[in-house]
């Protein structure tokens, strides 16, 4: 198994949010963040993004990379949300994760202390290659909602593992268990997603996953939410909406960016 590099480097942009605000979600609390440095990321999510637009994974791999090894490299965040954030890659052009990314991540989660954040094309990713961010923190929002086991689960749940559910209004799966077992079970709910996309939230020994309806739910958030939003940390870029959103409005994002909620949740 691949061990990722644990220690920040000197290399690392640090997360400075212009400012920072509370709300109560879904029972629980979330952080909202001013950030409009973030407005800056090319290829960000509009409208108007084309079908087709050429890839700087190879170029950002090629130039940034502070380390690599068996198909996997690290990169700085340029426009980080979190702290101590970088970015893990497929070197292979490839959109998926497969078992040695999964594996690889989920290490990092458990012997780090941080938090692995995935989202793919349409859930808020901006480069369709596999990648995913690793952030030198966590946040209590997952932690603090309720949940309970998933007692009918599309696969067959590898041994090691348990498949569970948050109780909440829209599907929110966990995979919680070792290592392997959890990188399985990864890719049997890939392999079972009946979205095109989804976010992919780690910490400690859970991976939890939320299938994607929509990409950007407005009137209720006005950028692309992604794996930072489901996590617990809502970015915005301008001001006006971050300093008049509300738990009514967050809660609504979720429930239109998301898929129902399933197996009685």
């Amino acid at each position: 198994m691949v061990q990722l590099p644990l220690e920040a480097t000197d290399d690392l942009v640090p997360f400075a949010p212009v400012a920072r605000r509370e709300l109560p979600l879904f029972g629980a609390t979330v952080e909202l963040v001013l950030v409009p440095a973030r407005r800056a990321r090319p290829g960000r999510v509009r409208a108007e993004r084309p079908a087709f637009s050429p890839s700087p994974a190879e170029r950002i791999v090629g130039e940034e990379a502070c380390w690599q090894a068996d198909g996997l490299a690290l990169t700085p965040n340029r426009y980080p949300f979190a702290r101590d954030q970088r970015i893990l890659w497929r070197t292979e052009a490839a959109r998926e994760p497969d078992r040695a990314f999964w594996r690889a991540a989920l290490r990092w989660a458990r012997d780090s202390g941080g938090s692995v954040l995935l989202n793919n094309i349409g859930a808020a990713a901006t480069i369709a290659r596999a990648h995913a961010h690793l952030v030198g923190e966590r946040a209590a929002f997952l932690a603090d909602l309720p949940e309970r086991a998933f007692r009918s689960a599309p696969i067959d749940v590898p041994d090691g593992c348990e498949l569970l559910v948050k109780r909440l209004p829209f599907c929110l799966v966990g995979a919680r268990g070792d290592i392997d077992a959890v990188a399985a079970a990864l890719l049997r709910l890939a392999d079972a997603r009946m979205t095109a996309t989804w976010n992919v939230v780690v910490a400690g020994d859970t991976a939890w996953v939320a299938p994607r309806r929509i990409e950007t739910p407005t009137p209720h958030f006005p950028q692309a939410l992604g794996s930072a939003e489901l996590w617990g940390r809502w970015c915005y870029v301008d001001e006006e909406p971050f300093a008049r959103a509300t738990s009514n409005d967050l809660e609504r994002a979720l429930l239109a960016a998301t898929m129902p909620a399933i197996d009685g949740a």
